[in-house]
């Protein structure tokens, strides 16, 4: 399984989002210069994580970003999945984007890509964005509280 940028700084955004929790909210351009992320494409990022109800926005001078909910409430597979839809590694398993094979009916691989399929889905979806800002285990993210952005 590949993932995309969009996942990879969505997940990024929200980690931010919530190492800065103490602030009222966060400009996007603050979120980018951190993690080195065009702004425009954030942007657009922020705008499905928004759509998705992880953040909501607020305008004008002090405006930016803030999470919706508490962080240990928001898990790295519903992030992958409102980014990219299915966390399959290949369409002949995945739950809501079944793409038919030509070998199913006899293909032993099947079993290998749906063990894939359980494992990732096993540890995204036991994975909190507050579990990814702890430093223990995410080793980047030491000093973000202390980053003073």
């Amino acid at each position: 399984m590949s993932v995309s940028t969009k996942s990879e700084y969505g997940l990024r955004a929200l980690i931010y989002l919530a190492s800065h929790s103490e602030r009222d909210a966060i400009p996007a351009r603050e979120i980018g210069e951190f993690w080195h992320v065009p702004i425009k494409y954030l942007e657009q990022i922020l705008k499905t994580l928004k759509d998705s109800g992880f953040v909501e926005s607020q305008v004008g001078v002090a405006g930016g970003y803030r999470l919706m909910r508490p962080a240990t409430l928001i898990t790295a597979g519903q992030v992958v999945r409102a980014m990219d839809g299915k966390l399959s590694p290949i369409g002949c398993v995945s739950t809501y984007g079944y793409e038919p094979c030509e070998f199913e009916p006899a293909c032993g691989l099947k079993m290998l890509w749906s063990r894939t399929r359980a494992a990732i889905i096993g540890v995204l979806d036991q994975t909190t964005i507050s579990d990814l800002c702890t430093p223990a285990n995410h080793g980047s993210v030491v000093g973000l509280k202390s980053a003073g952005k």
